[in-house]
């Protein structure tokens, strides 16, 4: 079949790649460079700080989110995206678009007439959006099967797991004295307990991740409450935002990765990125945990609750007390099985054709 012209809609609150934090933005990056490899044109919408060997179309200058940023209202940005989206699609003749930007995007239909798919990368916070995509039919692709359950009645088209770059995130065989925490400093990733659990036991935990800026107002409102006093002290040490290098070697060389969650994860690719190198994972049963990790093998699934409804600590001390069965060969090869770039891209690939081929447009 013929190569595509592909159109990837990315949001605008950080570049692509992102400098440090930023999953979606990796995955957008991932698989721009891997469509292009694969010989498709590919046209990036997103910000002018992005750095991809594809086509880029900047929407702004800089992303919403850097420090240079004057920025005080995103949807105007947004909007204006839609508009651009729409009008170049048509120039550029695209065969497809693929939206990761969420329900933003469904302001396309009924302006283009060329198919759009969408990857869900964060978990459905409330019937407005099910409502959204089921009214429109919109072809739906998910990132865990576990993310569909509160819209199960929707059209989803594939489930296409999130892809490690196994090359940059290499295997270590020895790792240090340290256990690891990532992620946004926020109350969903389950920073405190694991701080909690840390403290328990009296283990060394490193964490590692993005300080919520002062405009997420709740998010921002816990960390100053609750996190900022608990850094640096005993054996717990907060390391900031790490550029992509530097993760990796915190990765390879912790014993375990922490991962308390509390919310319904969509996937969480640092866990795919620790067991690359090599790294078990200890996680609260939720979201795609179960789908991610496997029980025994790549590192344990915890219930989150005990049977009288209180955080199940204990049993997270119980898994990391017997870390010690797991083999960070077996955390390696479950990745390089299931969650690697390469497979990530296919699945892309062969779903843009499967929509085309379905409108006889290849």
């Amino acid at each position: 079949m013929r190569k595509l012209r592909i159109g990837q809609i990315a949001p605008l609150n950080l570049p692509v790649p992102p400098k440090k934090y930023g999953g979606t933005e990796k995955i957008i990056f991932a698989l721009c460079e891997g469509l292009k490899e694969k010989g498709h044109e590919v046209f990036l919408f997103g910000t002018g700080d992005s750095k991809v060997s594809c086509h880029l179309y900047p929407i702004m200058e800089k992303s919403l989110w850097s420090s240079k940023s004057k920025t005080k209202e995103s949807n105007p940005y947004y909007a204006y995206e839609m508009a651009f989206v729409a009008k170049k699609a048509r120039e550029l003749k695209l065969d497809i678009l693929h939206d990761h930007l969420g329900p933003l995007a469904l302001t396309l239909y009924g302006q283009i007439d060329i198919p759009i798919v969408h990857t869900l990368h964060v978990p459905f916070k409330n019937k407005d959006r099910v409502w959204a995509y089921k009214q429109l039919g919109s072809q739906l692709v998910s990132i865990s099967f576990a993310q569909r359950k509160p819209g199960r009645d929707l059209n989803y088209v594939a489930n296409v797991y999130n892809g490690v770059d196994t090359v940059f995130f290499s295997y270590n065989e020895k790792p240090k004295d340290y256990y690891l925490w990532v992620g946004e400093l926020s109350p969903r990733k389950g920073v405190l307990e694991a701080i909690k659990i840390a403290r328990r036991m009296k283990i060394k935990l490193v964490l590692a991740g993005r300080i919520p800026s002062i405009k997420q107002k709740e998010d921002y409102a816990f960390f100053k409450k609750y996190i900022a006093q608990e850094l640096n002290k005993d054996k717990v040490r907060y390391v900031g935002e790490m550029p992509p290098r530097s993760l990796v070697k915190l990765c390879q060389d912790a014993i375990a990765f922490l991962f308390p969650l509390q919310w319904e994860e969509p996937f969480g690719l640092i866990m795919a990125e620790a067991m690359a190198c090599g790294t078990p994972v200890i996680a609260f049963r939720r979201g795609s945990v179960p789908e991610v990790i496997k029980h025994g093998k790549t590192g344990f699934i915890i219930p989150p609750w005990t049977e009288d409804k209180k955080p199940n600590f204990q049993g997270f001390i119980e898994a990391v007390k017997k870390i010690d069965k797991i083999k960070r060969k077996d955390c390696r090869r479950w990745v390089e099985e299931n969650f690697t770039v390469e497979k990530m891209v296919a699945g892309y690939e062969e779903l843009y054709y499967k929509i085309l081929m379905s409108r006889k447009k290849v």
